[in-house]
C-alpha cells in the first residue's frame, strides 16, 4: 500500500514539490512527486515504518510554509509505479529552515558563511542573489521594517495568526501592520508599517547581529517587491517584482485586459466574464470577456484637478460650496492653486489635510476607523464618464461638517467597493454575465477588500490565488 496526498497549489513555481523530492531522497523513503498546473501529487510507500517516520520528522522540521499552499487531500492507494525523480529551477526565494540552522550553528561549516546558497529544493543549480539594500536602526521616511526576531512579533506588531504564517512562509512577502509599540509608533510617527522578515543570507545574518545586539528590528527600503494582504483567510498578492506570482500568458495587447483574461482562465471562467480592475496605476476600469470579444466596457477618465474644480465653478449647487470650503480651509485652496496636478488621490489626501498626498496614506488613514457603515459618498456617473466633480465635492461637504479624516477615508473606500459592485450588478444584467474578477492594486486596502468579500459574497466573484493583482 502507499499514502498518496493530492496537495492544493495555486502556483507554476516548482520549488515547494522540490523540498519534498529533497525529503524523500534524504529520507531514503519509496516515494515520488508530481506536479500538475493546479496540484502536486506525493507518492510514499509505507511499508516501510522507519523511513516512513524519518520523513514525516524531516517535514515537519524543515518544510517551510507557501503563499500557494491549499487544502491536502491524503488517501490510501495501492503501490503502484512512481514518478520520475522531480527537479526544479532555482528561484529567488529564502534560505530554507535547513540553511538558516547551518547558517546560525557554530558546528556547521556553513555557519556565518554568506555566500549560502540554498540546494535543497532538488534545484538543478544554486544561485546567489544579491540583496543591495541597507538595513539601519534609524528610520526614514517611507523605510519598511526587518523584523529581526520571530520571537517579537506579538510584542511590537498586532497581526492574525494567518499574517504571521504569511510573513515567515518561504516566499518572504512584504505586509502592512498595525504597530502596537508605543516606541516604535513614537520613532516612525505611524500607526501602520509595511514590514518581511529576512529574505537573503545577508538580511539572515544582519537579523542575527541585530539579535545579539538587542536590537528588536531595522528599516530600509522595500520597494515594491511582493506585497501580500491577508484578510481573514483570504490572501492576494497585490503586487509581484520578484517573479514569484503565476507568470501571465500573452492573451492581449493590453496590459489591463491581459491580467483580466489570466485570472479569469484561473478561475474557470472560460466562456464569459465580468471584471473591476481598481489600480492606482491604470486607473479604475471594468472589463468584460465572452463570445463577441474582449474589451473595456468602462474607462474612468483622467483625473484633472484643475478642470474639476473649473466644473465646480460653473455648476450651480457646487459653485457655492468652494467659496464656503475656501472661507474655512483657506490653506487647502492655496495647496491647490499650487499643485493643480494633484491626481486624485492626491487631491483628497490635501482636502484630507494628511502629511503625504498618496493613496497608501490615505489607505493608511482609513484603517484607524474600527466602526461599522461610513458616510454616503457620490459615486455617480454622468455624461462625460465619472463625476468627479460630485465625488470630490461629497468629500468637502463631509470635511466642512467636521467629519472626522479616518472617518472619512474609511468611508471612501467603501463608496469605492460599493460603486464596484453597483455597475458591476448593471453590467450583469446587461450582458446577462454571473462571473466576476476583481483585481488592481487599491485591493491593497483591507477596508475595499472587505467590503467586497462582505457585500458582494452572492455572486460568484474571484480574487486571484496565484497572479498578482496588478503591474
Amino acid at each position: 500500500m502507499a499514502i498518496k496526498q493530492v496537495i492544493e497549489y495555486k502556483s507554476d513555481n516548482k520549488y515547494f514539490a522540490g523540498f519534498l523530492q529533497a525529503m524523500i531522497k534524504e529520507s531514503g523513503i519509496l516515494g515520488s512527486v508530481s506536479q500538475s498546473e493546479e496540484s502536486i501529487v506525493l507518492k510514499l510507500d509505507d511499508s516501510d515504518e522507519k523511513a516512513l517516520s524519518e520523513f514525516s520528522m524531516l517535514t515537519s522540521k524543515y518544510l517551510a510554509h507557501s503563499l500557494f499552499l491549499g487544502e491536502i487531500q491524503t488517501i490510501k492507494v495501492d503501490t503502484d509505479s512512481m514518478y520520475p525523480e522531480f527537479t526544479s529551477p532555482t528561484y529567488n526565494i529564502a534560505a530554507c529552515p535547513k540553511c538558516l540552522e547551518n547558517l546560525t550553528d557554530p558546528a556547521s561549516q556553513d555557519y556565518l558563511n554568506d555566500s549560502l546558497r540554498c540546494n535543497h529544493y532538488s534545484n538543478e543549480n544554486s544561485e546567489n542573489y544579491f540583496d543591495d539594500k541597507y538595513y539601519s536602526p534609524h528610520y526614514s521616511e517611507g523605510s519598511d521594517l526587518l523584523v529581526v526576531d520571530p520571537k517579537s512579533v506579538n510584542s511590537l506588531f498586532i497581526m492574525t495568526d494567518d499574517e504571521i504564517k504569511a510573513l515567515f512562509c518561504i516566499e518572504k512577502p512584504t505586509l502592512k501592520v498595525t504597530i502596537k509599540d508605543e516606541a516604535l509608533k513614537e520613532l516612525t510617527g505611524k500607526k501602520f508599517i509595511n514590514i518581511k522578515s529576512p529574505l537573503s543570507i545577508k538580511s539572515n545574518l544582519v537579523a542575527l547581529n541585530a539579535r545579539e545586539s538587542e536590537i528588536d528590528y531595522l528599516f530600509f527600503d522595500g520597494g515594491d517587491d511582493l506585497k501580500v494582504v491577508v484578510v481573514q483567510k483570504n490572501i492576494i498578492i497585490v503586487r509581484d517584482t520578484r517573479g514569484i506570482s503565476k507568470k501571465l500568458q500573452n492573451l492581449d495587447a493590453d496590459n489591463v485586459i491581459n491580467r483580466f483574461l489570466n485570472i479569469s482562465k484561473e478561475a474557470g471562467f472560460e466562456k464569459a466574464s465580468l471584471g473591476a480592475s481598481l489600480s492606482t496605476r491604470n486607473g479604475i476600469s471594468f472589463l468584460l470577456s465572452n463570445e463577441t470579444g474582449n474589451k473595456k466596457v468602462i474607462n474612468f477618465q483622467p483625473f484633472r484637478l484643475k478642470d474639476v474644480l473649473e466644473l465646480m465653478h460653473q455648476d450651480e449647487n457646487k459653485s457655492r460650496l468652494l467659496p464656503n470650503f475656501a472661507k474655512k480651509y483657506p490653506q487647502i485652496m492655496e495647496e491647490f492653486s499650487k499643485n493643480d496636478a494633484y491626481g486624485l488621490f492626491e487631491t483628497i489626501a490635501a482636502i484630507l489635510e494628511l502629511k503625504e498626498k498618496s493613496f497608501e496614506s490615505l489607505s493608511d488613514k482609513s484603517l484607524e476607523f474600527h466602526g461599522n457603515g461610513g458616510v454616503k459618498i457620490d459615486t455617480n456617473f454622468g455624461d462625460n464618464g465619472f463625476d468627479y466633480v460630485s465625488f470630490i465635492g461629497s468629500i468637502m461637504s463631509f470635511k466642512l461638517a467636521n467629519t472626522k479624516e479616518h472617518y472619512l477615508a474609511y468611508s471612501l473606500f467603501e463608496a469605492l467597493g460599493d460603486m464596484a459592485i453597483a455597475t458591476l450588478s448593471q453590467l450583469k444584467t446587461k450582458f446577462k454575465i454571473n462571473n466576476f474578477v476583481m483585481m488592481g492594486d487599491m485591493f491593497e486596502n483591507s477596508v475595499l477588500y472587505s467590503r467586497i468579500l462582505s457585500k458582494f459574497q452572492q455572486n460568484n466573484h474571484y480574487f486571484s490565488k496565484g497572479f498578482a493583482l496588478d503591474d
